[in-house]
């Protein structure tokens, strides 16, 4: 039976979305667009990976390693969807403030962007509960 440890899940996709919506406002500001940025994008990659791992180290130490990869990926989920969906938020509002006809396209275009960023971001975040896995030093038996 798959138990994924509930409180650990929360936790851990919550501080993942809090880094990225926190690097994805800040990144909208002129004075540190273009560092944060291309932070950003790499934290795109490290985000998710660093929120799966956190739930393998929040959750208790005897989940298997399927467990860990799928809370992982729940986990990497929540932050590829929060930043897909501020991405295709901000490039609808950028693309359309001129010409607000567009706006059925624009939200469609925004959510196909939110579900790829999910996605991408279940992949990098079961990795993440794979490498903590592997990472892991087993408790000693006397």
């Amino acid at each position: 039976m798959l138990k994924i440890n509930g409180p650990s899940l929360l936790k851990a996709g919550t501080m993942g979305a809090a880094i990225a919506g926190l690097l994805y406002l800040m990144s909208l500001t002129p004075f540190f667009d273009n560092v944060l940025m291309v932070l950003l994008l790499v934290g795109g990659i490290l985000i998710p990976i660093g929120t799966g791992m956190y739930y393998g180290y929040l959750a208790p130490g005897e989940e298997t390693m399927f467990q860990s990869v799928v809370g992982g990926a729940i986990s990497g989920l929540v932050v590829g969807l929060i930043l897909g969906l501020a991405f295709g938020l901000n490039a609808f509002v950028m693309s359309s403030l001129p010409f607000l006809g567009s706006l059925a396209s624009g939200i469609g275009t925004s959510l196909i962007v939110g579900g790829i960023f999910g996605v991408v971001g279940a992949i990098l975040g079961a990795v993440g509960g794979l490498i903590w896995k592997f990472i892991q030093k087993p408790e000693p038996t006397e």
